[in-house]
C-alpha cells in the first residue's frame, strides 16, 4: 500500500484467466445419463415415481446449515485516460495495482422449497465470515514511463476482513428422465466485502529512494467492495441411488456492477469506483441423505467477475483525478452441510 505520494505510471498486465474447468465438468455431468444401463433406469424411476407421490400434497422445505471456506481474491487496477483539474493525459495499464485476499471461514445458511407439481425450486441463503484474518494485501506500482514492466513499489499488509454474501435462486426442472433431469433458473448474488489493512511493508524493488516504509499496527487502509449479480443458468440433477444425488450448474452473468471505496487514511486519499461487466459462475453439490428428515451435503462453488469502468480520486475532500479501473475476481467456496427436510 502505498503510503506516501507518488508518480503514476505503470505496465499492461495480462487479466487473470479464463476459467475453462467448470465448463468441462458441465459437459461431463450431463453425459452421465447417456451411459446409463436400463437396468438402472427402472430403478431410478420407481424411485422418482414414488417421490413425487410422496410429494404432490405441497410445498417440501429444507434448511441447510454449514460452514465452509473461501479462497482466491478481488484486484482492482488503474491506468488509461486520467482527467485532473489541470488537464488530461494517458498512461500505460495499469499505473497501480491492489490486490485483496480471501481466504477466510465463512457460516452458511439457506432454505429451500420445492414444488413438486409445477417442477419448481426457490432457494435464499446467506454466507457470513466468522474468521476475519483474509491473508495479506499487495500493493504494486510502476511508476517510470520509460520501463513499464519495472516495478517500482510493493508493498505488503495484513488484511482483515468482514464479508457477507445474499443469494437467491429459482430454478425449474424439466426434459425429466428416470434418474437424471435439465434445470434451468434465475438468481440473484449480492456480495459485500468491507476490508481493514495494516501495512507490514513497504519497498522500492527497483531501488527507488523515499519508499521504505514499516508499519506501525495501525488501520493504514480501508477498502469496501460491493457487486451486484444477477445471472440465468442451466444445470443437470443426476440421482445415483436413494441415497445420493448431485445437482451441478452453469450460470452467466452480462450485468455485473461493482462499486468499491478505497481510503488511503495517512494520506486522506479517497477512491470511488465504479465498474460494470460480466461474471461466470459454477456450482456443484452433492447431497446424502441419511433418514427421511436428515441429510448431508457438500458444496463446491467458483465464480470468475471481470468489470471495467472509472475511478474518481479525492484529496483532503477535493477531487484531484478520474482514471480508468477494471476490478476482477476469482472465488472458490467449499462447504460441508447438514440439513432438515420439512
Amino acid at each position: 500500500m502505498e503510503i506516501y505520494p507518488k508518480d503514476g505510471h505503470k505496465r499492461a498486465k495480462a487479466m487473470l484467466k479464463k476459467p475453462i474447468l467448470p465448463i468441462i465438468i458441465s459437459i461431463f455431468c450431463v453425459t452421465s445419463y447417456l451411459f446409463a444401463g436400463e437396468n438402472e433406469k427402472e430403478v431410478f424411476q420407481t424411485r422418482m415415481i414414488h417421490e413425487s407421490t410422496t410429494f404432490s400434497q405441497g410445498p417440501n422445505t429444507y434448511i441447510t446449515v454449514g460452514i465452509g471456506g473461501m479462497s482466491g481474491d478481488t484486484t482492482y487496477q488503474i491506468g488509461g485516460r486520467c482527467v485532473t483539474p489541470s488537464g488530461s493525459g494517458i498512461y500505460h495499464f495499469s499505473i497501480s495495482e491492489l490486490t485483496f485476499p480471501l481466504d477466510i471461514w465463512m457460516i452458511s445458511v439457506e432454505e429451500s422449497k420445492e414444488f413438486e407439481k409445477k417442477n419448481l425450486k426457490v432457494s435464499v441463503g446467506v454466507k457470513k465470515t466468522y474468521t476475519r484474518d483474509a491473508g495479506k494485501m499487495e500493493d504494486s506500482d510502476w511508476l517510470t514511463s520509460t520501463n513499464p514492466s519495472q516495478l517500482d513499489v510493493y508493498s505488503q499488509s495484513d488484511a482483515y476482513l468482514d464479508a457477507l454474501i445474499l443469494g437467491i435462486n429459482i430454478s425449474h426442472r424439466f426434459f425429466e428422465r428416470p434418474h437424471w433431469s435439465f434445470i434451468a433458473g434465475v438468481g440473484y448474488i449480492y456480495q459485500n466485502f468491507d476490508y481493514e489493512c495494516k501495512l507490514n511493508r513497504q519497498w522500492s524493488p527497483s531501488g527507488l529512494s523515499g519508499y521504505d516504509y514499516t508499519g506501525t499496527g495501525s488501520v493504514d487502509l480501508t477498502y469496501e467492495l460491493t457487486y451486484s449479480i444477477p445471472y440465468i443458468e442451466i444445470g443437470t440433477q443426476y440421482i445415483f441411488t436413494n441415497k445420493w444425488s448431485l445437482v451441478t450448474s452453469l450460470g452467466y452473468s452480462p450485468i455485473v456492477h461493482a462499486e468499491d471505496l478505497d481510503v488511503h487514511v495517512l494520506r486522506a486519499k479517497v477512491s470511488e469506483g465504479d465498474c460494470d461487466g460480466d461474471a461466470i459462475l459454477f456450482s456443484l453439490k452433492g447431497r446424502c441423505n441419511v433418514s427421511r428428515s436428515w441429510f448431508f451435503a457438500l458444496q463446491l462453488d467458483y465464480t470468475y467477475i471481470k468489470t471495467d469502468g472509472r475511478q474518481k480520486q479525492y484529496t483532503d475532500g477535493a477531487w484531484s483525478a478520474t482514471i480508468d479501473q477494471k476490478i476482477t475476481s476469482e472465488q472458490l467456496f467449499g462447504a460441508l452441510s447438514a440439513g432438515y427436510a420439512f
